[in-house]
């Protein structure tokens, strides 16, 4: 009796056969970086590659930049605070030393009242005296007096000392926090300004990505393929 041909190969090759068709099915699967039409064009597998490295590049950078643009709206904020205690330091030094120098002024006004009055009564004695009036008495009494003007004139010298070292310290010490705080404010507007550009940059970058390759389709086992080192 002839034997039928043997046929112990074909499941497995109607699983090999099967195997192929869903791979077939998975390169056929289409997407897309944007919002490219079905009838655009199907990149490459190195074309896909390298428009998802471009992508994730510029996801990168749109993280760095929105971190280092919150660090910078942290620092505006405090530097913005920092102004305005600069300003009303500023003009409360202002509104000290302008008290300071009438109250000064008025004290210098009065003794110099009193020193035009003492010169008035030494020019009132000595006018007596060259009539040949006994001014003796008069005389020990303003020189008295005269010593204690002199004192007080000495004092006020010195207190005009003190207030000028004083107000001078003070002006240092403000002009030092005005000048670190100045510095800061210049470091925050050349990173702001570099921020904007680094923007700038990145939406041109951004423009052109979108062009090259979100207009585009790809086979979605290319991108598997890629995400997977392949």
């Amino acid at each position: 009796m002839q034997r039928s041909p043997s046929f112990a190969l074909l499941p497995g090759l109607l699983l090999a056969l099967c195997a192929g068709s869903a791979l077939a099915a998975d390169n056929g699967k289409i997407n897309t970086l944007g919002n490219a039409s079905a009838k655009a064009p199907v990149m490459s597998r190195d074309e896909l590659r390298v428009c998802l490295k471009q992508q994730d590049a510029l996801k990168a950078r749109a993280e760095d930049a929105k971190a280092k643009r919150a660090q910078l709206d942290v620092e505006r904020k405090q530097l913005e605070a920092d102004k305005e205690a600069i300003a009303a330091e500023h003009a409360a030094l202002a509104a000290r030393i302008e008290k300071t120098a009438s109250d000064f002024n008025a004290k210098v006004a009065e003794q110099s009242k009193t020193v035009e009055e003492f010169n008035a009564k030494m020019e009132a004695m000595n006018k007596a005296a060259a009539k040949g009036d006994n001014v003796e008495r008069q005389r020990q009494k303003l020189e008295r007096e005269g010593k204690a003007i002199q004192q007080a004139s000495d004092d006020l010298n010195a207190q005009n000392k003190v207030l000028n070292d004083q107000i001078a310290a003070d002006k240092v010490a403000f002009d030092a926090k005005n000048t670190a705080f100045q510095t800061r404010a210049d470091d925050w507007n050349t990173r702001n300004h570099a921020m904007d550009t680094t923007a700038a940059e990145y939406d041109m970058d951004l423009e052109s990505w979108k062009k090259q390759c979100g207009g585009r389709n790809y086979r979605e086992i290319d991108e598997k393929v890629i995400r997977s080192g392949g």
